[in-house]
Order: C-alpha cells, then structure tokens, then sequence
C-alpha cells in the first residue's frame, strides 16, 4: 500500500507548481504599472532584440502605412549588427526597403515600382540606433499619465492609460514632419516573468500641413536579450553599393 500511496503523494506534487503558476496575480494598480515600467527598463537595457512595427497615419486625403522589421545585437557598442525590412504605402505609391548596419556604415537597399538602388552611406551608430529604438524612449511617469486601468490574467498584465501631449516626443514616436500631437491613449503589455515586455499600442491626433490626423502604431516585442541571428554582408555584396553622401551626391 505504501508504494501507490507515494505514487499518489508524488502526483500531486507535480501538479502543484502547474497550479500555481495558472493563479492570476492580485496586482493593484500602482503595482502593476510599477512592473510595467520595470519590463520597458529591461527593454531599454536590451542588448538584442527583435520587433515588429506597424503604423498608420490616416487625414483627409493622405494615408502613410508602414510595416517594419527591426533586429539588433550588440547595442551600444561600435559592434553593432542590425538589419531593417520596411514596406511603406504611401496614398498610391508603395515602396520596400531593406538596410543593413555594419562598422558604421548603413546598406540600403531600395525598390519602387521596378527601380532598384543600392545605395550605402555613413551614419553614426549612436543615431542609428536611437533611430530605430524611438518606438519607446523611456519609462512613463506617474505625474504624466490618467485613467490608468489593468488587465490581468494567468500569463501577462495590460496598463492602458492616457500620456499628456507635452511628454509625447520625449518618450514615444512622433515623425519629424507632425506639427503638434494631442494626447496619446497608450497600452503596454507585459509577461508575469521577468517581468518581459510583450507589445506596446498607441493611438494619437496630430498635425500634418496644418491638417489633423491620428496617429496609430503597434510594436511586438519578440525577442529581447535573446540569440538573435544577422548574417554579415560579403565584400562582393557590399560592392554592389554606391556611397552616397549626406547632400545625396
């Protein structure tokens, strides 16, 4: 009788862990919006990462969607490998672009319609790189935010609150050509363990020429501090670029 009675105890045992890690944690609000800031710390501190970007600015008349992918290792150090696949639809013209980061140099290459130009140019890597990590700057500020609210269930937390317009550019994504931003409605999703960052959703009114229009973007975090494979460009690859200068000659 022992030994079924130990099989039992046994069983049980391993069903425990499994239970609990199905419980759904009693986060207060502070709480969770702490951890919220301390998976984008663990973001910003990521020294590899992969993510995908998708963005609509949407007026009267002018419609600019863009698709990204964006993989990076050995950030903040002149180490630096990444590689940017983009698809932007802008009105009725649609064009691709792949560009590559090496040893201070980025490799561009560029198709519309059916022109192709590969192009290569110099660009510091600290301003690449901030470039493409612009989607989320820092971490939000209590003092900036309202109407914060959370979801939570077994596996991950959603924060969703409201950014004040003045802090917009200091902490998420505004295009050079947008005149002034209204407030952002902001949801970040996070996983229980880490915790890790899972996605961020934006949504703001801006100004374009003068004309308002929303701005909406989503960013999926799919890797951080992960392996994250970029396969380097041969001599005879990067051969079949033309340098191009900052005045475009």
């Amino acid at each position: 009788m022992k030994k079924p009675l130990l099989a039992l105890v046994l069983l049980i045992a391993g069903f425990l862990p499994l239970s609990c890690s199905n419980a759904i944690p009693d986060y207060s609000v502070d709480e969770a919006f702490a951890l919220m800031n301390e998976a984008i710390t663990t973001w910003l501190e990521a020294d590899s990462f992969v993510l995908d970007y998708h963005g609509v600015y949407e007026a009267t008349n002018y419609v600019n969607d863009e698709t990204m992918t964006v993989k990076m290792k050995r950030t903040g150090s002149d180490g630096l490998l990444a590689t940017v696949s983009m698809t932007i639809e802008e009105n009725d013209t649609s064009y691709q672009t792949v560009n590559q980061y090496e040893a201070g140099y980025v490799y561009t290459i560029r198709t519309e319609n059916d022109t192709v130009e590969n192009i290569k140019q110099a660009y510091a890597r600290v301003e690449y790189e901030t470039l493409y990590r612009s989607f989320l700057k820092r971490t939000f500020q209590a003092s900036d935010v309202r109407s914060v609210q959370i979801l939570v269930d077994s596996e991950q937390c959603t924060v969703t609150f409201e950014l004040a317009a003045s802090v917009i550019e200091q902490t998420l994504f505004i295009s050079n050509v947008m005149e002034r931003v209204t407030f952002a409605t902001v949801a970040v999703t996070f996983s229980h363990r880490g915790p890790t960052l899972l996605s961020l959703s934006v949504e703001y009114n801006a100004y374009i020429n003068s004309t308002l229009g929303t701005e909406t973007y989503e960013v999926v975090f799919s890797k951080l501090n992960r392996y994250v494979v970029i396969p380097t460009l041969s001599a005879s690859e990067k051969a079949t670029y033309t340098e191009q200068t900052d005045d475009g000659a």
